[in-house]
């Protein structure tokens, strides 16, 4: 099925063709995973730039926001040693919370507004103080432009795409093959039991805020294409 026919799809039918996912075989097709891969490395260039870094981010750099265009980051050495003057007193419980997810990394948006800067570094000095060894990242904010660029091609068009799709793009672009486990984009399963938005909270975004049945749509079509494995049953 075409993108541009996207809007003909009533999201019943949709949601059936996502359920019909889990009865079928799939098997990489490689020359489509390697031609969709060479597109976004044209485009986005994730080993790169997924993350700010201090190779494609020297000191000195005028650090562009993703949203607050007018708003300039000067970067300097200074940016990532400063300590703020406060650190909110929840900063135990986040950090305990943390520890539930073994062997994994945080990766913020630090760069999407100066809002989120804030945020995204008291997380880091947080986590500095606490002696953690987790791994804190913060996504480059040009590579987000290019991926929701590359998206609003593929017709999925919002103000912003979800952190999902951002992560399945990049893992797209540098694993060999894509498994997707939990993407999904309905009230109920494909028993028809009622489940929640996210598997921690039931919290919905902004209506309008993401196009998450574009987003869906896509990774069906990349799913029959043999571009990614999208697992829609229960795991075992």
């Amino acid at each position: 099925m075409d993108v541009k026919v996207l809007t003909m799809v009533k999201t019943s039918d949709l949601f059936e063709r996502w359920r019909n996912l889990q009865v079928c075989t799939w098997e990489q097709n490689k020359m489509e995973t390697n031609n969709f891969r060479a597109s976004l490395s044209r485009c986005c260039n994730a080993p790169s730039f997924l993350f700010t870094t201090k190779r494609n981010t020297p000191a000195g750099t005028k650090l562009r926001y993703e949203v607050d265009t007018s708003g300039i980051l000067p970067v300097t050495t200074e940016v990532f040693k400063m300590f703020p003057d406060k650190l909110e007193k929840w900063r135990r419980p986040f950090y305990e919370v943390l520890q539930n997810y073994e062997n994994s990394s945080v990766v913020l948006p630090a760069f999407y507004n100066t809002r989120n800067t804030d945020v995204s570094f008291r997380v880091k000095y947080m986590l500095d103080d606490f002696d953690s060894q987790r791994g804190v990242y913060f996504f480059h904010p040009q590579y987000l432009l290019n991926v929701q660029r590359f998206w609003a091609v593929q017709g999925v068009r919002a103000k912003r795409l979800s952190s999902g799709l951002m992560l399945v793009t990049a893992a797209l672009e540098m694993c060999e093959e894509v498994h997707l486990y939990g993407f999904w984009a309905f009230p109920m399963n494909p028993a028809g039991v009622f489940i929640t938005h996210h598997y921690y909270d039931n919290v919905k975004p902004r209506p309008g805020f993401h196009a998450m049945p574009h987003e869906i749509f896509n990774f069906i079509h990349m799913h029959t294409r043999g571009i990614v494995h999208v697992h829609t049953g229960q795991c075992s």
